[in-house]
């Protein structure tokens, strides 16, 4: 019995379950909100926009070809009329004589000179900058990952001679090919502007995919699989894809922003598309600088977006790298 009391039982440790996709995405999610709350706020922001790109419908109050001549170029009104927030301009007019244009909250971002609402035409122009943003860099994305990982895997003549047609590619101007392929294929569409845009940035995105490849190309797990009779081929799928995930996700990120500021800067030079019931940032800039001598708040509200949706891009871009990239933890400030 004394012995038996003597006797001590220690429990084997209780092992806690790994955390599923659902536990590590949260989990990921709490430490980007903790460790980088700029690219959480981007996130956030880049969220909004797609759901006003998604349901542009549910949030615009009028057709964004609407015409209206009674109430052109209107002001905004984001609060009581005749204040800072409505404000009431005058319209001289040599014809008509001086006029009141009183802001109204049905047009929060005012007219233009065709009384069309901005704020609705800014809400399907979200739509379209998606559309080619997200279009654009799945090409790029597939184009990178086939130059870059085959480059990078096979290296030798293969590498050198493709990356001399990258460095061909890479060395041409960006905006002046945009102008002349668009010049050539008889006008700018969505579709055309998509595949462009996306073979553009594939050769570009090719080098970082590239580097990613050459980095994993001699570890050992690469090594066990050629030594069990895996193909070139299903090494690539299988084993070098997936561990490249990282630099894939961020250069796709910031590729669909700098992709939208490329298709707004082909729209304000008058090249992009040019259908009014296809409205674009770009497009609305193009038409607010005509008058942006009388009335250069019409010019605030397409480069307000403009801006923050390729700034929220960068910065969960920039947030992605550094919480992907282990070397880069804690290399930035919290607010990075």
């Amino acid at each position: 019995m004394a012995d038996a009391a003597a006797q001590v039982v220690i429990a084997e440790p209780l092992s806690r379950p790994a955390p599923g996709t659902f536990g590590r995405t949260v989990g990921f999610f709490r430490t980007l909100m903790r460790t980088k709350p700029l690219g959480f706020i981007s996130l956030i922001i880049i969220l909004l926009l797609a759901v006003l790109a998604a349901f542009p419908g549910a949030f615009a109050t009028h057709e964004p070809a609407d015409t209206r001549a009674g109430v052109r170029l209107q002001k905004y009104c984001l609060g009581p009329r005749d204040t800072f927030l409505c404000p009431t301009v005058v319209e001289k007019s040599a014809t008509f004589g001086d006029r009141n244009v009183p802001g109204k909250l049905s047009n929060p971002f005012g007219t233009d000179q065709l009384g069309r609402d901005n704020y609705s035409r800014i809400v399907y122009g979200a739509r379209n900058a998606f559309y080619v943003g997200v279009g654009a860099v799945v090409i790029s994305t597939a184009l990178a990952l086939l130059i870059g990982v085959t480059s990078g895997y096979f290296g030798g003549r293969y590498d050198a001679v493709l990356q001399r047609l990258v460095d061909a590619v890479m060395a041409l101007p960006v905006l002046v090919v945009l102008l002349a392929a668009t010049t050539m294929l008889g006008g700018a569409t969505f579709g055309k502007l998509i595949v462009l845009l996306g073979l553009l940035g594939g050769f570009s995105g090719s080098r970082v995919i590239r580097s990613a490849v050459i980095s994993v190309r001699s570890a050992q797990f690469l090594e066990a699989a050629r030594v069990l009779g895996a193909t070139d081929a299903r090494i690539m799928v299988r084993h070098v894809i997936p561990n490249i995930f990282g630099p894939l996700m961020v250069q796709a990120t910031i590729g669909i922003g700098s992709i939208i500021l490329a298709e707004a800067a082909l729209s304000f030079l008058g090249f992009g598309v040019v259908d009014p019931d296809q409205p674009t940032w770009g497009q609305m800039l193009q038409i607010s600088q005509q008058i942006a001598s009388i009335r250069p708040d019409q010019l605030v509200w397409p480069g307000l977006f403009i801006a923050l949706a390729v700034f929220s891009f960068n910065m969960l871009g920039d947030a992605l790298r550094d919480l992907l990239d282990p070397r880069l933890r804690g290399a930035r400030g919290s607010f990075g």
